[in-house]
This record gives C-alpha cells, sequence and structure tokens, in this order.
C-alpha cells in the first residue's frame, strides 16, 4: 500500500511546508549575518539583510495564504493551528484575524472529518469563534401531520 505524502495533497500543510522552507533559510542568513568572516563585509551584511527580507514578506505572504485555503488533511489542519499560535504570539492586529482564520478553517476539517467536536475545538482554543467554527445549522422540517 503507497502512502502519499500531506504535502502531495493537501494545499494547506504544502503551504505550511514551504512556510517552513522560507523560515529555515531566513535562519541560516541570521546566522550567516552573526559570523565574523562576514560582519566585516557592509556589502555581504546588506545583501544578506535584502534577502532576508524579502524571505519574511515571501513567508508572511504563504501564512495569509495559508489563511484562505482549506485543509483537507489532519497535517494541513495541525500546520493551521500552529500557524495560528504564531500569529497570537505576535499580537499584532492583523494576525490576530489571520489566528481566528486559520484556527476556524482547522476546527471546521477536523469537525467535518469526526476528529474533534466543533464545541470542543471552542472549549480548547477559549477564542471567540463562534459562528466561523459551528457547522451552519441545518434547518428542521416540519414532520407532516398525521391524520
Amino acid at each position: 500500500m503507497e502512502t502519499r505524502k500531506p504535502t502531495d495533497f493537501c494545499p494547506a500543510a504544502a503551504c505550511a511546508a514551504a512556510i517552513s522552507r522560507l523560515e529555515a533559510i531566513i535562519d541560516m542568513i541570521a546566522s550567516l549575518r552573526a559570523e565574523p568572516r562576514f560582519a566585516q563585509s557592509l556589502t555581504i551584511l546588506g545583501k544578506l539583510e535584502s534577502i532576508s527580507e524579502s524571505l519574511m514578506i515571501a513567508a508572511d505572504h504563504a501564512r495569509t495564504r495559508l489563511s484562505e485555503i482549506d485543509a483537507v488533511s489532519a497535517a494541513g489542519a495541525a500546520a493551521q493551528l500552529l500557524a495560528a499560535i504564531r500569529d497570537i504570539r505576535v499580537s499584532d492586529d492583523m494576525e490576530m484575524v489571520r489566528a481566528r482564520e486559520l484556527e476556524a478553517r482547522a476546527a471546521r476539517f477536523l469537525a467535518s472529518a469526526g476528529l474533534s467536536d466543533a464545541a470542543v475545538c471552542k472549549r480548547l482554543s477559549q477564542t471567540r469563534l463562534g459562528k466561523l467554527m459551528a457547522p451552519a445549522p441545518q434547518r428542521e422540517r416540519a414532520l407532516p401531520e398525521l391524520v
């Protein structure tokens, strides 16, 4: 039996993997900038800074994209939850909005896949996602009267 990686079929997992790769490169650049042999060259430091800024912008765009797509795997939903935690820790207003969207999408997937109940997700997160997390209520059909 062949097992596929979530990044092969889940856009949220693939997006999260791209974010992870970008952040790893950003970390490598930060460590290069700290090395004494590069610290003395303003030209190299400037180029490293420019590359790092471009990668940070790309990572932020990828995080926004992650908040706009639906997870189709538990790995994708977990990635959205981790991204939401990261955005909450930053404490920026726009990132807080994105965190709510990420959390709601992840919780909706988990609930629709039967992996967790929306009410449980809401209690665990302790946020006010309310209608975002809850599936749309189904209308009750009136039963025909028996005569």
